[in-house]
């Protein structure tokens, strides 16, 4: 389990640098997966960081540190300061036979994420939530 990839980068908790922070996870694990797969990767990261804008720092300032690593597994570890909280003690089960308009808006991000990786894991570690993400690789690329 040789790692050829490793990289990290620290960015505001701001909704505005949403679409920087898709483009940089994009630009280093495009060459490892297929666009399928890139899909669910932006995906996932795309609801984990709106999570922790939207709920570990509400309106106040902070930083996510995401952290990239490749070897036969894409490894994603989203690290935040907020308030401790586990996000998947609140995953619920989706109830798709609800009609799509009488639902609240919201609560799908967790589903999503789960849907699109193959392993999702929450730790505290010192003053920090992580949210750590993992999908295989397609022996193919």
């Amino acid at each position: 389990m040789e790692e050829i990839f490793h990289d990290s980068q620290i960015f505001d908790a701001a909704l505005i640098n949403l679409y920087q922070i898709l483009i940089w996870v994009r630009e280093r694990v495009s060459k490892y997966f297929s666009q399928k797969d890139l899909e669910k990767i932006e995906l996932a990261t795309e609801e984990a960081v709106v999570n922790i804008i939207k709920h570990a720092y509400k309106k106040k300032k902070g930083k996510i540190e995401i952290e990239i690593s490749v070897d036969e597994t894409l490894h994603l570890i989203f690290k935040d300061k907020g308030p401790k909280f586990n996000p998947l003690s609140v995953r619920k089960k989706v109830d798709f036979t609800k009609d799509i308009k009488k639902r609240k808006e919201g609560g799908l991000g967790i589903f999503f994420i789960f849907q699109c990786m193959d392993e999702v894991k929450y730790q505290r570690k010192d003053s920090f939530n992580l949210l750590i993400m993992k999908k295989k690789r397609n022996k193919l690329y």
